[in-house]
């Protein structure tokens, strides 16, 4: 396995507080150092397992299907680092582009933090060895 250098990933957290049963979005600018974005998690401390990405846009396109089912992508600190993220999808990139979270949770009962978590790299061919070691 390459050694990654400090800059060829970043991980980039996006906290939302789920405070009802209706759809909540999500926006926030990418960061503007990075080019492409190869990964996505939802942390499984607080979100219900019938959760839904509505949409989940970068630049206008959809990176994941309507309505993907949240729980393919929930992660926790039990996971293996380099497993953590659904990285699946073709590389999309980015250069300061805004990501547009849709999100609803028909399970909701209490208010909680959503932290979805964006992996962002310069070099794909240094990531992708990492994440499919």
């Amino acid at each position: 396995m390459t050694e990654l250098s400090k800059t060829s990933f970043i991980i980039q957290c996006i906290d939302k507080e789920i405070s009802s049963n209706k759809v909540h979005e999500l926006k926030e600018e990418l960061d503007k150092d990075y080019k492409y974005v190869v990964g996505i998690a939802i942390s499984n401390v607080n979100a219900s397992e019938n959760s839904i990405l509505e949409q989940v846009k970068i630049k206008g396109m959809d990176v994941l299907p309507e309505k993907f089912e949240a729980a393919h992508i929930m992660s926790s600190g039990a996971v293996a680092p380099n497993k953590r993220f659904f990285s699946w999808f073709k590389p999309v990139p980015v250069s300061g582009d805004e990501l547009i979270i849709r999100f609803y949770d028909p399970d909701w009962a209490i208010s909680y933090n959503l932290q979805v978590q964006i992996l962002l790299t310069n070099n794909l061919e240094e990531i992708i060895n990492v994440l499919f070691a």
